[in-house]
């Protein structure tokens, strides 16, 4: 099973016109009352910023894996060369930040106390309860 983040995709396509809209105003602003030689650097900076922002969700929703296997959670963004597995054995219990939501933040937390963040899954609340089946190897 492989854990997605569709429902911030979404999120994030239905927001991005808000940020638009208060790029502009932001942009309006600045040309109104910012002084003559900085208003074009500025709306510029804010722009790219924008557009860095979006690209990198964007990017992080699309490349960050993680797929849950019989024994272990692989974690992966293989871009960067980053992997990481979890044995269902070694967690104490996974903590849902946002209860309620289509998408959500989870922390797992290990044996070693170590916690392990998952940002911006689908249906964080299911994957709890499956995590905790694994876990007592009921599934």
């Amino acid at each position: 099973m492989q854990i997605t983040r569709q429902n911030h995709l979404r999120y994030m396509a239905k927001i991005t016109p808000l940020l638009l809209l208060l790029y502009i105003c932001q942009a309006f602003l600045y040309r109104t009352y910012a002084p003559a030689h900085l208003v074009s650097d500025m709306n510029l900076f804010l722009g790219i910023g924008l557009a860095f922002i979006i690209l990198c969700y964007h990017f992080y929703d699309l490349h960050h894996q993680i797929i849950c296997h019989e024994n272990y959670i692989e974690v992966k963004f293989d871009l960067l060369r980053m992997k990481e597995e979890i044995l269902y054995s070694n967690i104490v219990h996974v903590e849902v930040k946002k209860k309620k939501q289509p998408f959500g933040h989870l922390d797992i937390h290990d044996r070693s106390g170590q916690v392990f963040k998952l940002y911006h899954v689908d249906a964080p609340e299911e994957i709890q309860r499956y995590i905790e089946l694994k876990k007592t190897k009921k599934i």
